[in-house]
């Protein structure tokens, strides 16, 4: 009885957390866990919320208690990957994808995550692979259409990207993955109304969704041109660690001041003054622009609600 109880329990944190309400699913799993706190699942199936919930201490320490407990379960095994996946230990998250997928009928979920490690380690054609065997035992799995469109966009295959995604949403037409994926693809196909349609769905189940905000704040940088390069110059150098931003700075300005010294040398006073002039107007622009565009976007978000039933 206790048994049943904690799978109706799992069952039910699995479609909440699916639905992105992380604070339902959480208890959900806690309840299960005060039935039997040694049940590896129930610590597997909270590590995922809480790494849905972006709370990564947590959901590391319910992974590892959950392999401590059982050390051959493949949905345990796929957890713990996708722990190790957020914490960039790809090497790590690869070995447990492995196991995952080992025995007689790996489940589309190993495949699909694994693919994930191997696109995140550049081995996109792996990945491929990957995606489509898993769409081989299940030809509508949402993960795998998505990450597939995910990667079909990357490789400028917008129209399979769209066509993909659409399957997906045809499938399960409330996954926020799928949802985001869509709004993405959108975007790089122009249409920003559309686009701000997925992002809306999603933000309306979760108004704290990190990869949404992004989404949303890219969509309101295509109706900007001012803010808009503002956006995609912190979005491209965001890509680079700290001192890669930094020594692209400093070199900007350094060539920036021997440009204004070779016009002064050979008396451009015009050019020297508009080198001047400029490079004191990019700062100033990036100096205020990011206030500005916060705005803009705290402006759009009002017309987000929430879902009522949340």
């Amino acid at each position: 009885m206790e048994h049943r109880q904690i799978r109706v329990l799992l069952e039910e944190a699995e479609v909440q957390r699916r639905l992105g309400n992380h604070r339902g699913a959480t208890e959900l799993a806690q309840r299960a866990l005060t039935i039997d706190p040694d049940h590896a699942q129930a610590h597997a199936a909270l590590a995922a919320i809480l790494l849905d919930a972006r709370r990564l201490t947590g959901a590391g320490i319910e992974a590892r208690t959950a392999l401590a407990l059982d050390a051959n379960d493949p949905f345990i095994h796929r957890v713990a990957a996708a722990v190790l996946i957020a914490e960039r230990k790809l090497d790590d998250a690869w070995a447990h994808c492995l196991i995952a997928l080992e025995g007689p009928a790996p489940a589309p979920e190993a495949f699909v995550l694994a693919a994930r490690v191997r696109a995140l380690q550049g081995e996109t054609a792996h990945a491929r692979e990957l995606l489509h065997e898993a769409l081989a035992i299940d030809a509508a799995h949402v993960g795998a259409l998505t990450q597939l469109a995910r990667l079909e966009l990357a490789g400028g295959e917008r129209d399979e990207a769209a066509r993909l995604i659409a399957l997906a949403l045809e499938a399960d037409p409330v996954d926020p993955g799928a949802h985001l994926a869509a709004g993405t693809i959108d975007l790089a196909r122009g249409d920003a109304v559309s686009a701000e349609h997925h992002a809306r769905f999603v933000l309306g189940l979760d108004a704290t969704d990190r990869d949404a905000l992004v989404l949303w704040a890219a969509i309101q940088a295509r109706r900007s041109w001012l803010l808009g390069a503002w956006w995609r110059w912190n979005m491209w150098m965001s890509q680079r660690d700290d001192r890669r931003q930094i020594a692209l700075m400093i070199g900007a300005f350094v060539a920036v001041r021997i440009a204004v010294i070779v016009a002064d040398a050979l008396d451009l006073d015009g050019l020297s003054r508009v080198l001047s002039l400029s490079w004191l107007g990019l700062c100033a622009y990036t100096w205020v622009a990011p206030g500005m565009f916060r705005r803009m976007v705290a402006r759009s978000l009002d017309r987000v609600r929430l879902d009522p039933d949340f």
